[in-house]
């Protein structure tokens, strides 16, 4: 997202946890702002004056059945998935709405879409996503603000590696093997790229764009068709 962004002449301000090696690298690469924030934590943003906000930020914690799910767990993916998009949404839209222009992609999930067993707190959080979405949309187009949704299927990423890790424990089979299931399951025969959901992002923010709204766009291989 940050390459992206910043290519395309963007001034880019991100968010990290944890990963300081890769927050420099983009500091020095891109010019662009690293926020360290835990966003499963309280914290304030140093500015709230933005024309475009990116949700990427996500987490699934839960490979269980409903009733075993850990409830602090849900409480954690509900705050990371779904509040914190909430306030950011919140604190960038009376900017937006001063200036009449405003950019909001969510990055959802095909899980925004469809159910799944042994993941009742990630399905549910970006199905609540998808409505903020939605509802964002509808409520603030006529300020020339758009509200959007990204729903990528798996994604070459930590995320997927760590889930095909815990996967490949428990069930006594290798990450890679985890990992050509999930690619074998997509028409496509492979997982999405970062890059792929993030110059889908970049259109949704362009000029172009500026009629499409409150949409939930698949990047997907074709596994939702």
């Amino acid at each position: 997202m940050v390459a992206a962004f910043a290519k395309a002449g963007y001034q880019v301000f991100f968010q990290y946890n944890q990963n300081e090696p890769v927050a420099q690298r983009l500091r020095s690469t891109y010019s662009a702002t690293g926020l360290r924030i835990d966003l499963a934590s309280q914290f304030a943003l140093p500015s709230d004056d933005f024309d475009v906000l990116i949700n990427n930020a996500g987490i699934n914690e839960s490979e269980e059945l409903t009733d075993r799910v850990d409830p602090m767990i849900w409480e954690k993916m509900l705050r990371v998935n779904l509040t914190v998009p909430f306030l950011l949404i919140r604190a960038v839209l009376p900017g937006m709405i001063h200036r009449g222009w405003g950019r909001i992609v969510n990055i959802g999930s095909i899980y925004s879409l469809r159910a799944a067993t042994h993941r009742a707190p990630y399905v549910a959080t970006k199905h609540g996503l998808s409505g903020l979405t939605k509802t964002v949309a509808r409520e603030y187009a006529a300020h020339g603000i758009t509200c959007n949704e990204i729903c990528p299927s798996a994604v070459e990423s930590r995320m997927m590696n760590r889930i095909a890790g815990d996967k490949a424990q428990r069930q006594g089979n290798t990450i890679t093997e985890i990992l050509d299931g999930y690619r074998a399951l997509i028409p496509a025969k492979r997982m999405a790229t970062p890059e792929e959901v993030a110059s889908t992002s970049l259109h949704l923010c362009s000029p172009a764009a500026g009629f499409i709204n409150g949409a939930s766009v698949p990047v997907d291989g074709g596994l939702l068709t």
